[in-house]
């Protein structure tokens, strides 16, 4: 994309000696919403329901197969309440998304969005966010997979192929294959089936995943007990609030909805996907949740029931109903799980080289990354295949599945703050998306923001070393 040569808020004077003031003002340029000269090639082919399935495909698979236990864990039957807070901050995020979709029409994700109304060091680090969302998330989700793989299927690997572990607080050393191998699959999907077929493969697993999820209800709405509802709220607003911060993750895969926003047919087909994404996931998250409760107590004896403990990857879902008596229906959840989450693989491995391709367009990154075939852009989506595979395959799943989540709430941060500063949404919309996510980030366990206090630095090294003298609009004057 190009650049209308006229000068940004704050632009210095060509040839003018460098001044403090200067270069903060270059750190803060934004992007015009539409150049005159702006030329997009993109192909406009996907429709409100081909977007609302890719919205659904990235949210709902690991999370709703894997979260489930680990909020009950967090917050007991109140896990039900924090699907509903976090769903409720989401809706006001999704309004600026959707306000946004508008103004910035050539923008993905809430990278364009930040860079147009925020300012380009803000930019980057919501798309180094990003990039740990797509990146660690994708990760998670291919380690989850396997070990539903192994699950479904009851096969047995030595310990040391089934990947590292923390056994007894200490690091052992070991290679996921089947996580490296499926991360192989989708790369290969993705650069040579390119993103139409990518989106129909995306749309029938959606369609088969959400049929699963409806034998879950079935079999489920069977052997509810309501009286396991109680005591409702046993680690009080705290734990509803912590369970709040982790059920961010199923709802990450919303961001990966606007890579695509580009491709969208229509302004009308982007605001339709939005709301029905953000309330088919809300509705069907607190469903679930409702049930899994109600399947089994949270609490046994003062302490957390053992089906919502133990493995992130050992299919609640699919145990509730086993320990119910429905075994066939659990056998089937799990090979469901394998089918959903290779589905939240498929996205997550399309939203992350799209950030890149929009990066490069800018300047940011090297030319290399706007390369595209069959709409894919190619080295982006090998580049991000080689990143997931290595932590897929040599990095435990506990260290990497929370991580993707605090990246995610800092770009929505940026983004409602952004709409506010450019009057795009009423500021009580903006302002309550962006204290809930805040909220929601100080819940996280506070290992991950000291990780993203030292990786996000070293993210800012590469702006300064390189994106920032390459910067499009570093040359406009």
């Amino acid at each position: 994309m190009s650049y209308k040569k006229a000068e940004p808020a704050g632009a210095g004077i060509a040839g003018q000696a460098k001044t403090p003031m200067t270069t903060m003002t270059s750190l803060m340029r934004r992007t015009p919403a539409v150049s005159e000269n702006a030329v997009d090639s993109t192909p406009r082919h996907l429709g409100w329901l081909m977007l609302t399935a890719l919205g659904i495909g990235a949210t709902i698979g690991a999370g709703i197969f894997v979260m489930p236990g680990r909020i009950a864990e967090k917050a007991g039957p109140a896990g039900i309440l924090s699907f509903v807070v976090t769903g409720f901050v989401f809706l006001f995020v999704g309004i600026c998304y959707e306000r946004f979709s508008r103004a910035v029409p050539h923008g993905v994700s809430a990278y364009s969005y930040v860079y147009h109304s925020v300012g380009e060091i803000f930019a980057w680090i919501v798309a180094f966010g990003l990039f740990l969302e797509y990146s660690f998330g994708a990760s998670a989700v291919a380690i989850g997979w396997s070990q539903y793989l192994k699950k479904a299927f009851n096969y047995s690997l030595p310990p040391f192929l089934m990947g590292p572990t923390h056994d007894g607080g200490h690091f052992q050393f070991g290679i996921n294959v089947v996580a490296l191998c499926v991360v192989a699959v989708v790369t290969l999907i993705l650069v040579f089936g390119g993103v139409s077929k990518s989106a129909k493969l995306n749309f029938l697993l959606v369609c088969l995943k959400c049929a699963l999820l409806t034998v879950f209800i079935l079999a489920g709405l069977r052997h509810m007990h309501p009286v396991y509802w109680q005591p409702f709220m046993p680690m009080g607003v705290k734990g509803v609030l912590e369970g709040a911060a982790i059920a961010v993750f199923p709802y990450v895969g919303f961001d990966a909805l606007y890579t695509f926003a580009r491709e969208s047919k229509s302004l009308r087909d982007t605001r339709l996907s939005t709301y029905l994404c953000i309330g088919l996931v809300a509705f069907l998250y607190v469903v679930v949740m409702a049930i899994a409760t109600a399947l089994a107590p949270a609490i046994v004896g003062g302490h957390i029931n053992p089906l919502f403990k133990g493995n992130e990857a050992s299919a609640p879902l699919a145990s509730l109903l086993v320990a119910a008596g429905e075994g066939w229906c659990g056998q089937l959840i799990a090979a469901g799980a394998v089918v959903g989450i290779f589905n939240v693989l498929l996205v997550l491995s399309m939203g992350g080289p799209r950030i890149f391709r929009n990066m490069a367009e800018d300047g940011l990154l090297p030319p290399v990354f706007e390369r595209t075939r069959n709409g894919n852009p190619t080295v982006g989506v090998i580049l991000n295949g080689v990143v997931v595979g290595l932590m897929a395959g040599f990095v435990p799943f506990e260290d990497v599945s929370d991580i993707m989540v605090l990246g995610t709430l800092v770009a929505f941060v940026f983004v409602c703050l952004g709409a506010m500063r450019l009057k795009l949404v009423h500021p009580l919309v903006a302002v309550t998306g962006a204290i809930g996510c805040t909220v929601l980030a100080f819940n996280l366990n506070i290992l991950v923001l000291q990780v993203y206090c030292i990786t996000c630095p070293l993210g800012l090294i590469i702006y300064f070393l390189y994106g920032r003298k390459h910067s499009k609009l570093a040359g406009v004057s």
